[in-house]
């Protein structure tokens, strides 16, 4: 699999509006956070001139971009739970069976292990970028 790392076309904006939402989807640009990250793995970008040069880049951004997308999917996991959670307290009928199963759900606290053991992993290898770089 030939690849190209590079940097995204767009610049990053985690409050990006909808306004031009049309323009970004026919020229295949998008501007939300969590649809670049999993777009990594499937899209072409642009490649990054600071980049080029860098000892055994392509293995490394491969880890990374695997990083990112394991990252980002494991912080979903645990907003899913603070908005169910939300949804629970805002209710006019909260019940307490409802609380309680929130307040035992064990599977957010795997997710909240995934998240720190991805994001561990993304943070040294940033690191190992960092030193490879001129």
């Amino acid at each position: 699999m030939a690849a190209s790392f590079e940097s995204s076309r767009v610049p990053f904006d985690a409050d990006a509006s909808p306004r031009g939402e049309g323009e970004r989807r026919r020229s295949g640009l998008r501007r939300r956070a969590r649809d670049r990250l999993m777009d990594r793995a499937t899209r072409a970008y642009t490649p990054n001139e600071a980049l080029e040069g860098v000892r055994d880049l392509e293995t490394l951004m491969l880890f990374i971009d695997d990083d990112l997308r394991e990252t980002g999917l494991a912080l979903a996991r645990v907003e899913q739970y603070l908005v169910r959670t939300l949804g629970v307290l805002e209710r006019p009928d909260v019940r307490r069976r409802d609380v309680h199963a929130l307040a035992a759900d064990q599977e957010v606290l795997d997710h909240l292990d995934v998240l720190n053991e991805t994001l561990e992993s993304l943070r040294r290898r940033m690191a190992r970028l960092a030193a490879r770089l001129k």
